[in-house]
């Protein structure tokens, strides 16, 4: 007696729908870890969905503020501003932004990429006391990162 095989088919499904990236996902992985940040400051229109983010990824204190003129000296060891509208805007928010911050804290910028802002930017960026400033461009955009050092010393290089 013969028996015969039927070869295994695999049934057929459609391919699981793929998700699209978290808001603010880019940046996040951006960040060199958020663990050790004690307070977290987002700054512009934007922000929820990347504080909702940065609360899903660990962090445990975020704020978000719609404009910098009301942030609280001293306040944040993380300042994010996930879109920088203009160069204008940005040295009009500096000073803001560096009174909030910690000694040792850092700041992420996110912006469109144009080759004339990158070197405005470090400029700007060391005009207000930041230092190790970092440029990273994905797609059509690019992000800084910049720390404040606390009597010369770097938190990360």
């Amino acid at each position: 007696m013969h028996t015969r095989a039927r070869p295994a088919t695999a049934s057929w499904r459609a391919p699981a729908p793929a998700e699209p990236p978290e808001p603010g996902a880019v940046l996040l992985d951006q960040l060199d870890g958020i663990e050790g940040e004690d307070h977290i400051l987002v700054i512009g229109q934007d922000g929820p969905d990347l504080m909702c983010a940065l609360m899903r990824a660990g962090a445990t204190h975020v704020t978000h503020l719609r404009s910098h003129d009301w942030s609280e000296a001293d306040s944040a060891s993380l300042a994010i501003v996930s879109h920088v509208p203009s160069i204008d805007w940005l040295s009009n928010a500096l000073p803001s932004i560096r009174r909030a911050l910690h000694a040792n804290g850092r700041i992420v910028l996110s912006l469109a990429a144009r080759p004339i802002t990158r070197n405005l930017l470090h400029r700007l960026l060391a005009l207000h006391g930041f230092t190790a400033v970092n440029t990273r461009r994905i797609g059509g955009s690019q992000t800084l990162t910049a720390e404040l050092p606390a009597f010369g010393l770097r938190r990360y290089a």
